[in-house]
């Protein structure tokens, strides 16, 4: 069905990763399809870590970020390509550019259930939703942000 799968993910949270692939798997219908995984680096958005962190820690940052995405999806149907892509910015940003590069079909990411702060900060998923080029699956986690 989808051909050009973007999900986004949050290395922080690992367990949710095989169930964003179970159904990235599903959206592509057992066809053929690319399956691209974006995780965004948000630690510099701020500079607030910069007098600390140089170009080599960053670089480093990147290839470690890398190398775990390459190992999460291990048991995927072979009829998914699968690409690992590291970005620096803001989330919300960084998924909704690289949609557009990429001219995914569809993305596929977590969100909290919202809460409070929600309501004052909005989501990176509710910015998601609101600008992208294409289809957004939303999939929700049992935390909430409030």
């Amino acid at each position: 069905m989808y051909k050009n799968i973007l999900v986004p993910l949050d290395l922080s949270h690992k367990e949710q990763v095989v169930e964003l692939g179970q159904i990235a798997a599903s959206l592509a219908a057992g066809g053929n399809a690319d399956l691209n995984l974006l995780y965004v680096d948000q630690s510099f958005v701020h500079r607030a870590g910069n007098p600390q962190f140089d170009e080599k820690t960053h670089e480093g940052h990147r290839k470690d970020a890398l190398k775990e995405m390459e190992g999460l999806l291990s048991e995927l149907p072979e009829s998914l390509r699968v690409s690992t892509i590291y970005r620096s910015g803001p989330a919300h940003d960084q998924i909704l550019e690289t949609a557009n590069q990429l001219n995914a079909d569809v993305i596929v990411m977590m969100a909290r259930k919202p809460g409070i702060s929600s309501y004052f900060i909005g989501s990176n998923a509710e910015r998601v939703v609101r600008h992208a080029p294409c289809s957004v699956f939303i999939v929700r986690c049992d935390e909430s942000d409030s």
